[in-house]
């Protein structure tokens, strides 16, 4: 197995199965693998004395945007004296490893790293409140689904009411569950939604490009394995897919992206899916969401929390029961 060829290569020792990873618990059952970071959820909690909150249903109000705060607002925070970049980077590490649902909150209230006001303090607290009634969310793993890599990606075009800059987002699953996410502001203006989205499908591309390379080299996936990304701009997907024309003025400054994309669909890397924007399951990384889109999306991608996990053994042997009677 993948031990052995590690083995092969590599001095190693084995300390049998992992249980604890860099404060990231390991669940191990018949039918899944779950990772969770309620310990470190509980403990930040506590740090920052809201282990008593009341829990609230979603991680930041849905239909907010934060703006600049004024030199009141930054004055009152900084009477706190609390550091909002510390803060910040805590549930940074929530997001990048087990909780894509904080993804769209850690992007806000980065903007704001430099100078704070007291209402992105308050949306922090907010977040933490998020937490308390979500400790044990994780990523789950069923064992028994056998599935490839499928990608989706979307861009929220000139989200940024500061500087009008786009958030591009993606995510990517594998064997059904998530596997793979990020949100972030464009580095660059983009002058319409359709160049936005081939920004955002760009990145995602580069990122599948390592995402399977890394799965081949596990012995995962097979080399002539095409993976399909959902897309819900018809401009975009056109373009990437008609012919290439270095003299159209609408896109001749995206040239470079355009070619990229354009090798990876016609050397069989790729392939865009046209996917309205209904059933695209990740709004929740660029926007704030209700609570019924978020749990929607979260159940989709296997983000579950540890009933929900439990659950998923009953609903594995149901089926195969099924299976044993036909």
């Amino acid at each position: 197995g993948f031990k052995k060829k590690l083995a092969n290569e590599f001095e190693m020792k084995d300390l049998r199965q992992a249980n604890l990873l860099l404060g990231i618990k390991i669940t191990h059952s018949d039918d899944f693998v779950s990772l969770d970071q309620q310990h470190f959820t509980e403990l930040l909690l506590h740090l920052y004395c809201m282990s008593n909150c009341k829990a609230i249903s979603t991680p930041l109000i849905p239909g907010v945007h934060l703006e600049v705060a004024s030199q009141e607002d930054v004055e009152e925070f900084e009477a706190l004296h609390v550091s909002y970049r510390s803060a910040i980077g805590c549930i940074n590490y929530l997001s990048t490893a087990t909780r894509p649902d904080l993804s769209h909150s850690v992007s806000a209230l980065s903007q704001f790293l430099k100078k704070p006001g007291i209402w992105h303090w308050k949306a922090f607290l907010h977040v933490l409140k998020y937490l308390k009634g979500t400790q044990d969310v994780g990523l789950t793993y069923p064992k028994d689904i056998n599935a490839g890599i499928v990608a989706y990606t979307d861009a929220n075009w000139g989200n940024c009411s500061t500087t009008r800059q786009s958030v591009t987002w993606f995510l990517a699953t594998m064997c059904g569950s998530l596997f793979l996410w990020k949100t972030r502001k464009q580095p660059t203006v983009s002058l319409s939604t359709s160049k936005a989205e081939y920004k955002a499908l760009c990145d995602l591309t580069l990122e599948l490009m390592w995402l399977k390379q890394w799965c081949q080299e596990c012995g995962i996936l097979t080399a002539d394995k095409l993976i399909p990304v959902h897309e819900d701009n018809q401009s975009c997907i056109n373009s990437a897919k008609g012919d290439c024309n270095l003299n159209n003025k609408r896109m001749k400054h995206i040239d470079i992206q355009l070619h990229f994309i354009k090798e990876a669909i016609s050397s069989s890397f790729v392939e865009l899916v046209y996917t309205p924007t209904s059933n695209m399951l990740a709004d929740f990384l660029t926007k704030s969401v209700n609570r019924t889109s978020l749990s929607r999306a979260l159940d989709s991608l296997g983000v579950l929390q540890l009933e929900e996990r439990g659950m998923l053994k009953i609903k594995i042997l149901t089926k195969s029961d099924l299976v044993s009677l036909s």
